[in-house]
């Protein structure tokens, strides 16, 4: 589950090297760059649902951009074993190709693979995902971005995050009901599907909106639609930012999750605080 910002980011700034006498040839710009991030929020929030029991996370990562659109990259968080039982990190490995269709227009293409160390289900875990299934995920994504507006589409190659009905127990719900539309589903070919538009209202200082609907491929119950408003400000380097997301997501197992006597809704309205810096 990768930081939107990390996606979508051209990173085009060259460094000159002083010359050291008047006639000397000027050092030829490099043709990448080699950028690295670290991070603090509140609540490690991704499409609307809090990745660490709504707690706080530290994340950071490093991208190589060639000046020929294209780039690899990685990102790590910490992330609760209470929700991806048997892990405590996230980490992203991501490779794709930014390009320019006008001054205005650019579009996007990544190859993710997010894995979960050591992360598998429990026999103890909701239903829905079966025993000893690691929650790893691969996805391929696709957006566009003109002006402040980005429109972006994720598409799972594998399992949504671990998620099928392998030895599915539909009276496991409250309400008796069945999530998963076949005895036999898994969740390959979930979509995500968001538009994202981002605004400078003064120097550095810019507000955000987000919406995003998530289609768990066979299971319609699980299926969500999230909504995001934020405001972040470039301070010396350090972008400091706050949101508020909600979304419609169905109080269910896997997004209500209960642990060591605690009782959290994951999917519920979130405000979060963070504070990130590149190098």
């Amino acid at each position: 589950m990768l930081n939107n910002q990390l996606l979508v980011a051209a990173l085009t700034s060259t460094f000159a090297l002083p010359a050291f006498a008047a006639d000397a040839p000027a050092a030829p710009a490099a043709p990448y760059t080699l950028t690295s991030n670290v991070g603090f929020t509140s609540d490690y929030v991704f499409n609307g649902i809090s990745q660490n029991y709504r707690t706080p996370a530290l994340q950071g990562g490093f991208d190589f951009v060639h000046t020929n659109g294209l780039y690899l990259g990685t990102w790590a968080s910490n992330i609760s074993g209470n929700q991806y039982t048997n892990a405590s990190m996230e980490w992203d490995i991501y490779g794709g190709y930014n390009g320019t269709l006008s001054e205005e227009l650019t579009y996007n293409a990544c190859l993710i693979q997010v894995v979960y160390p050591g992360g598998k289900a429990t026999n103890d875990t909701p239903p829905a995902i079966s025993a000893y299934k690691k929650w790893d995920t691969t996805e391929v994504v696709v957006g566009a971005t003109w002006k402040g507006l980005n429109v972006k589409y994720t598409y799972t190659l594998t399992d949504w995050y671990g998620i099928d009905a392998v030895g599915f127990t539909p009276t496991m719900w409250a309400d008796g009901s069945s999530t998963a539309n076949s005895a036999t589903a898994d969740s390959k070919g979930s979509g995500y599907i968001e538009m994202n538009y981002s605004y400078e209202v003064a120097d550095k200082l810019v507000v955000l909106a987000h919406a995003g609907h998530q289609k768990i491929n066979n299971f319609d119950l699980l299926s969500y639609t999230d909504y995001k408003l934020g405001i972040t400000k470039d301070v010396a380097g350090y972008v400091f930012g706050a949101t508020y997301t909600t979304t419609n997501g169905t109080d269910n197992s896997l997004y209500h999750v209960k642990a060591n006597g605690d009782d959290k809704v994951l999917s519920g309205s979130i405000v979060a605080v963070s504070v990130t810096r590149s190098f």
